[in-house]
């Protein structure tokens, strides 16, 4: 019958012994290349590893979260698209028709995303600039938060609800970070009209130097009172302002209220409270 000389010539095609020697060695071959590609990525990911922390130090460690994660991924789509076209090679494709064509589609694709690319080159300046990177908070508009991961295309960081944005890398034109260099705690404290000025001032700053003798480590310039800000509806309002090492000054502003307001209460000094003064007059 047709079919049965079909099905036989079809089977001393693909499965004779010859045949399936062939298919033997193609994928012993095939499994070879995995293999040595997943050994050198994992070398070359270690080295590179051990090379960024020699260089740049412990004092950037920041740096060295940001760079290394990034680097892996570049890695692992090199060594794999090289991989891939050893594949094809073993399997007796011509990929050199495939790439032309993946070089025209690519083009054609940078054309219209336009976008893509910009995100990348922002992403790229990002890094080379060091001026973000993970473990940063940083403030993008209206929202903030700790920065977890710097992509090619994005960057990711947590707001501190636990929301997680994703803004692309080109967005971030404008952004405000508070890991570099220092930070300053700022305390507005308030005193009702009728307490001395002077006193209530001279109690916060007395605190504020306690505190900042007992935290050594984080205190980068010693406290000081910038004198009355304001004059409120119902008392006046002044401010202690002290330097600070980054993401610290959030815990002192919240240490410097809380000792402040227990000096205040011991010594008598009073915080105004919302009040309204009626006067009546006859005719």
């Amino acid at each position: 019958m047709v079919w049965q000389a079909f099905l036989k010539n079809l089977a001393e095609k693909f499965w004779s012994p010859e045949r399936l020697a062939q298919y033997s060695v193609k994928f012993v071959g095939i499994i070879l290349i995995i293999v040595i590609a997943l050994i050198a990525y994992l070398i070359i990911s270690k080295l590179l590893r051990k090379l960024f922390e020699k260089k740049l130090g412990e004092t950037q460690a920041r740096r060295i979260r940001t760079i290394v994660p990034l680097t892996n991924n570049i890695l692992k789509y090199i060594i794999f698209f090289i991989a891939l076209i050893m594949i094809l090679h073993e399997l007796g494709i011509n990929y050199s028709a495939i790439l032309a064509g993946a070089g025209v589609i690519g083009l054609a694709v940078g054309f219209g995303a336009q976008s893509l690319v910009k995100d990348v080159i922002a992403g790229f300046f990002l890094l080379f600039e060091d001026t973000v990177s993970v473990g940063d908070v940083i403030t993008v508009g209206n929202e903030g938060g700790l920065v977890e991961s710097i992509g090619i295309r994005n960057t990711r960081f947590r707001e501190f609800s636990g929301l997680l944005r994703v803004i692309p890398n080109g967005e971030l034109t404008r952004f405000g970070n508070f890991n570099r260099g220092f930070m300053r705690a700022v305390v507005n404290i308030s005193l009702a009209y009728e307490q001395d000025a002077e006193k209530g001032m001279e109690i916060a700053l007395n605190t504020a130097n306690q505190w900042a003798a007992e935290n050594k480590e984080i205190v980068l310039e010693e406290p000081f009172v910038q004198g009355i800000l304001d004059f409120g509806s119902s008392g006046i309002t002044v401010r202690i302002v002290v330097k600070v090492k980054p993401q610290t000054q959030w815990n002192a502003e919240f240490e410097l209220r809380r000792r402040i307001k227990k000096a205040f209460d011991a010594a008598g000094v009073e915080i105004p409270f919302e009040r309204r003064v009626i006067y009546t007059k006859q005719d």
